[in-house]
């Protein structure tokens, strides 16, 4: 094609095919945790995350049964094999809810990696900024029979005020600074995964600090339908706090919308 400007014709130069993002794999890993996690729940394979329920009871209704993760009924999971299942599916939901978020600390990665690495260091990224979260899941899960006694309802509203006062908080607007800030990667040697590696940690360490209390409703919010609402409401607040040119506001928008849904939740108690 010949562009005329300037008083003389210069040649425009030859189309090229768009070079893929990088971090379309990892999108599309996040696309199939939500697909993954939908259908466990959808056909019942799931009910929520409490390691001592047993696969016919919801999470919130196991005070109402004389259920001990020593003594499962007949036919039901032991316990290893319970926490097991129930950690593996927190991580898939982190990947479904907190992989993206990381997207663009993951794009940072590969574009100041070299080209023969770049795989490599991305995956090493999210293998550790994974790792602090399923810690974390491991955490809630050992500290789930201090919140199995008391009504599930007022279990998932208090967790739904933890997290909209945490939003408020110095504490948070710091952690959420940190989420957007990026660090200088070594392209070679040792030191380059050395670096990818302390980047993950940091960045991993960031985002658990101000996600840490959506996360933890999660752990009490049960199965079925109303986990999946929760896993939407709560991804939608961390990606527009992630994205959003101003994430402050969205975060005191978002304490509002957790407090009136701790309102809600507390509803059954009051009705």
């Amino acid at each position: 094609m010949v562009l005329e400007g300037a008083g003389r014709a210069r040649t425009a130069p030859a189309s090229r095919w768009p070079l893929p993002r990088v971090t379309l794999g990892y999108e599309l890993a996040a696309v199939a945790a939500w697909i993954a996690v939908i259908a466990l729940t959808v056909t019942g394979a799931v009910h929520g995350l409490h390691p001592a329920a047993p696969a016919t009871v919801p999470a919130g209704e196991v005070a109402h049964h004389h259920v001990t993760p020593a003594h499962p009924p007949h036919g039901a999971p032991g316990p290893g094999t319970a926490v097991f299942g129930s950690l593996a599916m927190w991580t898939l939901m982190c990947v479904a809810m907190m992989l993206p978020a990381a997207l663009p600390a993951l794009a940072h990665v590969g574009e100041n990696s070299l080209r023969r690495r770049r795989r490599r260091a991305m995956a090493g990224f999210a293998a550790v900024y994974l790792a602090g979260w399923t810690g974390y899941g491991a955490l809630l899960l050992a500290a789930a029979p201090l919140w199995s006694r008391p009504p599930g309802h007022a279990v998932t509203a208090g967790a739904l005020a933890l997290a909209a006062a945490w939003q408020l908080t110095v504490h948070k607007r710091r952690a959420l600074r940190d989420c957007h800030r990026s660090s200088p990667l070594p392209l070679s040697g040792p030191r380059a995964a050395a670096g990818t590696i302390r980047f993950g940690l940091r960045h991993g360490g960031a985002c658990l600090r101000s996600c840490w209390a959506l996360m933890a409703v999660m752990a009490v919010a049960g199965g079925g339908a109303a986990m999946l609402a929760w896993m939407a409401l709560l991804t939608g607040i961390v990606m527009a706090e992630r994205f959003a040119a101003g994430p402050t506001r969205v975060t005191r928008l978002a304490a509002g919308v957790l407090a009136a849904a701790a309102a809600v939740a507390l509803t059954p108690a009051m009705a």
